[in-house]
């Protein structure tokens, strides 16, 4: 079962990284199995979130933003799963807290107690695009609610990363009082159900850098990650942190979705090339 930290011992862990040299990895967990083999592969931090139940069920992860499901009931299945296949490293939960039935804190609560170590702020209103996420935010349903959880989280002591879409959205995350903030420039490239286009890895990173310089004029110490648009394998994660302040990466689709599809089609298409007697 997964071990629970409390905030300054998630903190610490991520900065005797970051102090030794090495960039953080939080791996974007939506099956037992993937989350088992992040930890062994060295993650440092498991998340549990909607948006990964559906790639690794053969959908697009756009399905999450859909009307099509209850993202917080997702999660709370999922931990079922995921949190007795991790061992020691963190676990964190995505929450969404769009939902005006939800009450808040008594399911960030609940979650804590079935053993995560933090939270983030998953499903986001960001992914809709400026005009509907505007809309959302004059209804009550956007942002401002994302922001309001983190800040409730870290009144809690409770380790926290904030997704942010753009400078704004980061310095909010930050004055929430986020640990982390997620760098995010869109839906991940690449694979059978990725974005189709995407900027490119100069342009996605001038606005990681943005979001850094933004986050950090807010708090110094905050830990920036990348994640989505062409950010989507080793080296073109490595670009992103060597070109910005940012100290490690965010792995959804692109630790999870696309290694899997390669993996299976190699393999299957290595079996169909057996000779027969």
């Amino acid at each position: 079962m997964a071990q629970k930290y409390t905030r300054r011992q998630v903190r610490d862990r991520l900065h005797e990284q970051v102090e030794a040299g090495k960039p953080l990895l939080m791996f974007g967990a939506g099956i037992g199995l993937t989350a088992k083999c992040a930890e062994l592969g060295g993650a440092d931090l498991i998340a549990v979130y909607s948006t990964a139940i559906y790639r690794m069920k053969g959908q697009h992860t756009l399905m999450a933003f859909l009307p099509y499901s209850n993202a917080n009931e997702h999660v709370a299945n999922m931990a079922t799963e995921i949190l007795p296949a991790v061992m020691e490293t963190p676990c964190i939960v995505g929450i969404g807290a769009h939902d005006p039935s939800l009450d808040m804190e008594g399911f960030l609560d609940r979650m804590m107690a079935l053993g995560f170590s933090g939270v983030t702020n998953e499903p986001f209103a960001g992914i809709y695009g400026p005009a509907f996420a505007a809309q959302l935010e004059q209804a009550g349903l956007g942002f401002s609610r994302e922001v309001e959880l983190i800040a409730m989280a870290h009144e809690k002591d409770i380790f926290t990363s904030g997704w942010a879409f753009n400078p704004e959205e980061a310095r909010r995350m930050a004055e929430a009082g986020a640990d982390v903030v997620g760098a995010l420039v869109g839906v991940t490239a690449g694979g059978l159900s990725g974005a189709e286009k995407s900027q490119t890895l100069e342009e996605a990173t001038e606005l990681v850098q943005a979001i850094c310089q933004a986050a950090k004029e807010v708090n110094p110490q905050v830990m920036i990650l990348t994640h989505g648009g062409p950010f989507k394998d080793p080296a073109s994660a490595e670009y992103s942190i060597a070109n910005s302040d940012a100290v490690g990466y965010a792995a959804g689709s692109s630790g999870e979705r696309m290694p899997t599809e390669r993996a299976v089609i190699g393999v299957t298409e290595s079996y169909k090339k057996m000779k027969l007697k």
